[in-house]
């Protein structure tokens, strides 16, 4: 898990290079997402491939043994796949992942991820909403703080309205609504057709989405700068693809207490990876305002009214998915795109 929050800190850090070497935000996000999608579609593939193995040898084991009404049976045993979950989870996912990259080329790394890590308590207030029921109080001291160490983490007491760049702010909290939103649509995807499947289909959704995007453009000028497009690529598949797995896996082993992990270290590696990189520094308020933001939201995380109850994929054995197993409705515990 903490290799997972790392990975994903060194992704945006590594997209933070990457916009000042030149790259567009965009392209960078269009071509991790077509590396996550290959990665995901090769490893379902080589999941199915082992399971129709294991089916097969199971039935020559029992061949002759199963009365035909149960064969009958289990050949009509097919998940229902929920399309408009799917659909509405890819689509989440680009808007997350491009609000997340726009927001890192004009806000330093760690404010950016700190904002993303918003999606608990987006996923609280929805539940809210939907199920319109009172929280508990120690909901609304978490919601309280949270909103408030915003206002520390971009700096509003001690900065001039003017000197903040409000569209990097509200392009970070839209890319925490948008983290909220895929977990949410993730979760419900996942109850039809397992973790795996459902970012399979997700990222197909958002690939396709970033292709019909670009055509209109041509060919992305990325194509044409063979280490940028070098570094987009890593971005893919080191700050992507090979995160969600290990997330899935370490998930499925920590329970709900790994999306706390996750939220409380992403920005600290993120923070030190670009201090490190890209010469950028936060300042003491910011480190204050993320730090209290950071325990409001895993407060949040921790607590039994603050999200739905998890849900487990049909099969019982998913090691692809819980990442974000487990899936909640919180961002670090569904196949995070995000970051």
């Amino acid at each position: 898990m903490v290799l997972a929050a790392a990975l994903w800190g060194l992704g945006g850090t590594t997209a933070g290079r990457l916009f000042a070497h030149g790259a567009e935000p965009l392209e960078v996000v269009e071509v991790r997402t077509w590396v996550a999608l290959a990665g995901f579609a090769a490893f379902s593939a080589v999941r199915r491939r082992r399971k129709r193995s294991e089916r097969s040898e199971r039935s020559e084991r029992s061949r002759g043994t199963e009365s035909p009404g149960r064969s009958a049976r289990t050949a009509r045993a097919v998940p229902r796949v929920d399309r408009r979950a799917v659909l509405g989870f890819g689509i989440a996912v680009a808007v997350s992942n491009a609000a997340l990259f726009l927001a890192i080329d004009k806000l330093p790394v760690a404010v950016a991820l700190v904002l993303q890590n918003l999606a608990p308590a987006f996923v609280v207030g929805w539940v809210l909403l939907v199920t319109r029921t009172l929280p508990s109080p120690r909901v609304v001291v978490g919601l309280v703080v949270a909103l408030l160490s915003v206002a520390l983490v971009v700096e509003l007491p001690t900065t001039p309205l003017g000197d903040i760049d409000l569209a990097g702010v509200l392009l970070g909290l839209l890319a925490g609504a948008g983290v909220a939103a895929f977990s949410v649509l993730g979760a419900r995807a996942a109850r039809s057709v397992g973790t795996l499947a459902a970012n399979t289909g997700g990222f197909t959704v958002a690939a396709v989405a970033w292709l019909l995007f670009q055509l209109p453009h041509g060919v992305p000028a990325l194509f044409e700068r063979p280490a940028l497009l070098a570094g987009a690529v890593a971005v893919g598949v080191f700050g992507t693809f090979v995160p969600f797995l290990l997330y899935a896996w370490a998930a499925a082993r920590v329970g709900p207490q790994a999306g706390a992990v996750n939220i409380s270290l992403e920005p600290l590696f993120g923070a030190v990876l670009a201090w490190v990189w890209l010469g950028q520094a936060v300042t003491p308020v910011q480190i204050v305002g993320g730090l209290v933001l950071l325990v409001a939201v895993v407060h949040l995380q921790s607590s039994r009214s603050a999200a739905p109850p998890p849900v487990r994929p049909p099969t019982g054995r998913d090691p692809a998915g819980p990442h974000e197993g487990s899936v909640r409705a919180s961002r670090s515990d569904l196949l995070r795109s995000g970051a």
